[in-house]
């Protein structure tokens, strides 16, 4: 059955792997081309799953706060993606 707890269960589930994977990304033995920019979606993607949990937990102004976190993240990765398209020109 579907219920809340189910789905924040999940949510906390898929929130430690992503987090794991972020590590894993940040401390790869050889560096690679686009690592900043994975790292950064994945802590993006990690503060949009938290975002998730705790609206499910009715956590409203905490989840506000993760979708910003979220939100400048991913305002990076554009700034990063954006640089490098200049580079490119």
């Amino acid at each position: 059955m579907n219920t809340s707890t189910r789905a924040t269960e999940l949510l906390q589930n898929a929130l430690k792997s992503t987090r794991e994977a972020a590590g894993v990304i940040d401390n790869l033995i050889a560096a690679h081309d686009y690592q900043d920019v994975a790292s950064l979606v994945a802590q993006a993607g990690a503060a949009l799953l938290e975002t998730a949990s705790l609206l499910m937990a009715s956590k409203g102004d905490d989840a506000m706060e993760q979708i910003e976190k979220a939100e400048d993240l991913l305002d990076s990765v554009y700034a990063i993606i954006e640089g490098e398209l200049d580079e490119d020109e």
